[in-house]
């Protein structure tokens, strides 16, 4: 059986070497010592796709099998490693798929299956790269493929470390004994767009530099993740509606789409306690009282969001006409007590920049 012509002799998955003179049989130089010493990952004989052998899935779990940057392939090329055609473009959207067509696409969720919570969010074919234990990606390739079909969502599987810590933080901080608890049945990681994160981390950096927090022993400008519940009109979130509505009054599809803007206060509420301001909160069941369905489903949805607190104003009593906190302060905490009528907290950020959604949570 022979492999692609142009493909690294040993390993199947990257383009031989070229020096600009010579093109070596090998990728590099770990593919090279590995033919020598006949340490070279096998073959597999079948499944086949498009004609062509598949690398069995194991030979991607030694991180040394990946290539230097972590780059499995080149972008628009299909995710099976060793199709090499370019990938399917929806006509519609012209958003790119993983795979060049359904054939890849089976492929795939076969490898997916054997590979289970470690495949990579994007191609779903190969496990997440070992040296980066909090990726949730295979490769700076997948990672940056991602990240250009923002804006939106991918499922993370039930599981997954981060989906353990998300839907832990829900469960544990559902504090209503009103109310019975839920329980988080899917967790997808939201898509932000390059520009939306670049003004959100220079302001995350503008804060961190006037409060020093990181030598406090905190993230940089003191992030947090808090919760945010807001109105649903489609069924994004549900078993296979991963698509964004184009309804410009669907809240949910709104902020995944183009993030929180405070232009919007009170469209959810009739009022701010606190004033006009984005708010989220420590507390998943009082973000619960503002998650509401349009269209009949058994599940609802909450937005589990990055915060830049920084150095947070504390306030017990009403203050609806506020538009910002004091002088030397970077957002207003609302907390129970001190002759207040909160019963749970509340966080306010009064610029856009503060807030970027990260996750959203089916219960």
């Amino acid at each position: 059986m022979s492999l692609m012509m142009g493909m690294c002799k040993t390993c199947g998955v990257r383009p031989q070497y070229r020096d600009g003179t010579k093109t070596h049989p090998y990728c590099g130089k770990t593919c090279a010592k590995k033919a020598a010493t006949g340490s070279a990952p096998a073959i597999m004989t079948g499944p086949q796709t498009n004609g062509q052998p598949m690398i069995h899935p194991s030979a991607f779990m030694n991180p040394s099998a990946s290539s230097s940057n972590g780059t499995f392939g080149p972008p628009g090329i299909c995710a099976i490693q060793t199709c090499n055609k370019p990938v399917w473009i929806n006509p519609r959207t012209g958003k790119p798929s993983p795979y060049c067509g359904n054939t890849c696409r089976g492929n795939a969720a076969n490898l997916t299956a054997s590979l289970g919570t470690s495949a990579c969010l994007q191609c779903r074919v190969r496990p997440q790269n070992a040296q980066f234990p909090d990726s949730l990606f295979c490769s700076q390739g997948c990672k940056a493929q991602a990240e250009n079909s923002a804006p939106g969502i991918l499922e993370i599987p039930p599981g997954h470390p981060k989906f353990n810590s998300v839907a832990k933080q829900f469960n544990d901080t559902w504090k209503h004994t009103n109310i019975a608890g839920k329980v988080a049945s899917r967790v997808y990681l939201v898509l932000n767009s390059s520009a939306q994160m670049a003004h959100y981390n220079a302001h995350r950096q503008a804060v961190e530099a006037k409060g020093n927090f990181t030598a406090k022993g905190r993230a940089p400008g003191n992030e947090n993740r808090r919760w945010h519940g807001t109105k649903r009109k489609c069924l994004l979130g549900d078993p296979g509606h991963t698509q964004l509505c184009s309804d410009s009054t669907c809240a949910l599809c709104c902020i995944v789409r183009t993030s929180f803007d405070i232009a919007f206060y009170k469209n959810n509420t009739s009022w701010g306690r606190f004033g006009c301001g984005i708010y989220s909160s420590s507390t998943s069941s009082k973000s619960d009282s503002y998650s509401a369905n349009t269209q009949t489903s058994p599940l609802k949805a909450m937005l589990l969001n990055k915060v830049v607190v920084g150095r947070g104003q504390i306030v017990n009593q009403d203050s609806p006409n506020l538009t910002a906190p004091a002088a030397g302060f970077d957002s207003v905490l609302g907390e129970p007590g001190g002759g207040g009528v909160l019963n749970f907290d509340e966080c306010v950020v009064y610029t856009n920049d503060a807030i970027r959604p990260a996750y959203l949570v089916m219960y």
